[in-house]
């Protein structure tokens, strides 16, 4: 037994005191991830909670005059916030416009001279590629964290973000509700199983694809009007659509079980590129980068304890231009 714990133990201390050589956090890897500490320095915003005084998320750097895009569902989750770029402290950010599809915000601070990160570059690179991302900050500097490429670019599917809280199928041609999802929307509207949809804020639906694509455009926090039959009457009902992961939660694996802080939004994009690092809910927001300091687009959710997912930057900047125009500037 002796022999046994003693065996125990020394694999215990040699686990936590591998030699410097060994560590993920040697000299030698700093080095290689110093270069691109610079760019994460320059180009990264890290939001933090005015009541908490701690960062709850990071923002990517898109214009020299304080243009900053982070990911939108982290900022429903506080009050107050203000923001560090550096070690400048900005006590006023603006929440501009919002993106439900992609999830992302846009918001300004009060800067003139800041470093973005550049918008006209490609996400094409090979699988196994080497990158950096944000890991832990204090008030001054961003610390890199490493990862790699690991799968192709591709959709993330999960269904419209923002949802009326009911279940529909097609019956007799008709789209027939089926459920209601209690304190969501619908519920609170006054919608019953059995109620047949038949049109949207103004427009006549057909079929639950149609009406499908109609919500897709929608953002959670709207309120939409929904033209009802019950019985013979019609009924026109104002109905506030929920965010879906608020409402139903993020699918749920076995995996998840054993995973840390990930996003509580990490479905429904339209595109996505993958990669392995360690990330948490508190570190997406921020660029990525290849370890030259290229810019690949920017960590939009925590997939898991080793998966992250990054809009791609020809899309970042096309919903970036869309968002700008649309805040009028």
């Amino acid at each position: 037994m002796k022999i046994i714990i003693a065996i125990i133990l020394c694999s215990s201390v040699l686990g936590n005191t591998l030699p410097s050589e060994q560590r993920k956090t040697n000299k030698s890897m700093q080095a290689t991830l110093s270069p691109v500490q610079k760019y994460l320095q320059e180009s990264s915003a890290v939001f933090y909670d005015s009541k908490r005084r701690v960062p709850f998320v990071y923002g990517t750097i898109v214009s020299s005059d304080g243009l900053i895009l982070t990911k939108a569902s982290e900022l429903d989750e506080v009050e107050e916030f203000y923001i560090r770029i550096g070690a400048e402290r900005y006590k006023e950010p603006n929440i501009l416009k919002k993106n439900e599809i992609w999830d992302l915000a846009l918001v300004k601070v009060e800067a003139e001279g800041l470093i973005p990160v550049k918008l006209d570059g490609s996400s094409e690179v090979a699988l196994g590629t080497w990158t950096v991302s944000n890991g832990a900050s204090d008030r001054k500097t961003r610390r890199p964290r490493p990862g790699i490429i690991s799968a192709n670019k591709r959709e993330i599917k999960g269904g419209s973000p923002a949802v009326l809280g009911v279940g529909f199928r097609m019956e007799d041609d008709r789209i027939t509700i089926t459920k209601i999802t209690e304190d969501s929307g619908a519920d609170k509207a006054g919608l019953e199983k059995g109620d047949l949809i038949i049109g949207l804020d103004g427009k006549e639906v057909g079929d639950d694809k149609e009406f499908i694509e109609l919500l897709k455009a929608k953002a959670a926090g709207e309120i939409v009007k929904l033209k009802i039959q019950r019985d013979e009457e019609v009924l026109e009902l104002d109905v506030e659509l929920m965010a879906r992961h608020k409402l139903f939660g993020g699918p749920q694996s076995r995996n998840d079980s054993m995973s840390g802080d990930f996003s509580e939004r990490r479905s429904s994009f339209p595109m996505v590129l993958q990669h392995e690092t360690m990330l948490s809910a508190r570190s997406v927001g921020g660029p990525l980068f290849t370890l030259d300091g290229r810019f690949l687009g920017m960590n939009i959710a925590a997939a898991n304890r080793v998966e992250a997912f990054a809009i791609p930057v020809e899309h970042l900047s096309n919903v970036f231009s869309e968002m700008k125009t649309a805040s009028g500037l």
